[in-house]
């Protein structure tokens, strides 16, 4: 009663559904991984943009340049 090598292939095979669910999978991962992305290139956007302003402030040898800088918060204060 041994089998043939098609039918245990046949186990060993994806179906449809299967490959339908794998290729959501990989493109939800896809799809976080480019979120988590753009998050991040926007956050080092802001923050570049923050430091030029304060550049652009100090080579003018303004004396009010602390406008541009937040005072730091006490630590375990939110």
């Amino acid at each position: 009663m041994s089998e043939g090598r098609y039918e245990r292939e046949e186990y060993l095979e994806q179906d449809d559904d299967e490959r339908e669910t794998a290729s959501r999978f990989k493109s939800l991962i896809a799809l976080a991984v480019l979120a988590v992305l753009v998050i991040g290139a926007v956050v080092l956007v802001d923050r570049l943009r923050d430091v030029s302003r304060l550049q652009d402030c100090l080579m003018t040898r303004a004396a009010n340049c602390n406008d541009l800088v937040e005072p730091p918060k006490p630590v375990g204060v939110r």
